[in-house]
């Protein structure tokens, strides 16, 4: 099969970002709309129940995607076959599987908290077996259909769990009949329109399987770390403190989403654009992508912050039905973390791209060892604070090693053009 040489359309770029918008919204939407329904209907201590169940599901869902994503949407050379993408996907999740429920045993909780985090946590394994699907719609050049698909597909099991949820007051039995939909809506609505476009039976070669798997595992590795930069205080606040204060720590946390989702809508669809720039020898315009990246995760921080410093705390409260007033500094604090974890998204997708696996993960390696430190420090002394002071400068840390490796990067990639890269967009704009 050819490569893609030529970017996309003006007019399919925009419904790439139509949908993908859409796709994004709704699945961060999910999270929070299960969230704030959980700790309305059962409390505090419910809620953070869920919030770990979640923060779980989400460490091992790095498992499951093996952060295959950035390798297969800018595979345009068609090295492996979806087939083979498939494949993989399969062998991942099915270990993710496995390692929720090792977490969910050893955790050494009672039955029912097992079974919660077992489920709830499983959310996130649909998330990753469509992702494959998705990829490869990018990578064929129709983000819109795959996006449309985890929409309805977000938007059906959402309303499942909301309905559920509100009938029997009851999150494990809530857990398991969102499930049960998840399974149905994901063959309804996700197969179907990829079998129209390309084989979505698995290669179970093992050969090309291995290949993928030994060429991604230094992202995956650095995705791993990723996400426990993200969950390390949630794990320090449930091994340190109350679970009520998970309850707390995971309203506060959710303007950070807002920041990511933000920045994620404006940049993912350029992913595949961007490796053909950077591909194509376009330094310049690789950078003036990754710039957009960056400019887009400040306007998001300049927007949410503002928005959470006047009427953060009360909007919040107003939404979860709990007395968060108190926390302005704990709030402003992680929101500016949130901020710093999104621009050094972008950065990793710069790295990936240029096929800089082993500085992105020494990035994270050096972040991951902050924030077990300071969690440590700082968690049993200040609560709360001290969860979300470790998050902010733990990201710190990480944009800074990536900022670093990215201009040494663009100075030393073989191309006249290298001179006009990231560190001169930057010197234009301001």
């Amino acid at each position: 099969m050819t490569s893609h040489t030529t970017g996309p359309s003006r007019s399919q770029v925009g419904r790439d970002y139509l949908w993908n918008t859409a796709a994004s919204v709704m699945l961060s939407l999910a999270t929070v709309i299960q969230s704030v329904l959980v700790t309305r209907a059962a409390g505090l201590w419910a809620g953070g129940m869920f919030a770990l169940a979640i923060a779980v599901g989400v460490q091992f869902q790095t498992l499951g995607m093996y952060e295959v994503r950035t390798y297969q949407a800018t595979d345009l050379a068609y090295r492996f076959s979806f087939g083979t993408y498939l494949a993989t996907r399969l062998t991942t999740v099915s270990a993710m599987v496995v390692g929720i429920i090792g977490y969910a045993f050893v955790s050494g909780r009672t039955t029912d908290d097992v079974l919660i985090i077992i489920m709830v946590a499983c959310f996130k394994a649909f998330d990753a077996f469509e992702d494959v699907f998705m990829c490869e719609f990018q990578r064929r050049g129709r983000l819109d259909v795959g996006g449309r698909a985890v929409f309805f597909r977000a938007l059906t099991t959402t309303a499942v769990f909301a309905v559920a949820l509100v009938s029997t007051s009851d999150l494990l039995v809530s857990a398991a009949v969102t499930l049960v939909a998840s399974v149905v809506a994901t063959a309804a609505l996700l197969l179907p329109p990829a079998r129209g476009r390309f084989p979505v039976r698995p290669q179970w070669g093992w050969r090309p399987v291995a290949q993928v798997l030994g060429t991604c595992l230094p992202l995956f590795m650095a995705l791993f770390l990723s996400m426990f930069l993200a969950n390390a205080p949630r794990f320090a606040i449930d091994h340190y403190l109350d679970p009520t204060v998970q309850g707390y720590f995971q309203i506060l946390f959710m303007p950070a989403f807002a920041i990511n989702l933000i920045s994620q809508v404006v940049f993912r669809p350029l992913l595949t654009t961007m490796a053909t720039r950077w591909t194509q020898g376009d330094r310049r315009g690789f950078a003036a992508l990754v710039w957009r990246g960056l400019a887009a995760t400040a306007a998001a921080f300049a927007l949410v912050g503002l928005v959470c410093l006047v009427v953060g705390l009360p909007l919040l409260g107003a939404v979860y039905g709990k007395d968060v007033s108190g926390y302005l500094g704990e709030l402003m604090v992680v929101v500016t973390g949130g901020a710093v974890n999104a621009a050094g998204v972008v950065l990793y997708y710069a790295l990936a791209t240029m096929r800089l696996q082993r500085l992105v993960f020494a990035g994270y390696v050096a972040a991951s060892a902050a924030v077990t430190g300071l969690c440590v420090l700082l968690v049993p002394r200040y609560g709360m604070l001290g969860a979300a002071a470790s998050y902010g400068l733990a990201m710190a840390v990480l944009c800074t090693v990536f900022v670093t490796g990215l201009v040494r990067g663009l100075r030393r990639a073989p191309h006249p053009d290298v001179k006009t890269g990231l560190h001169d967009v930057v010197a234009e704009r301001l």
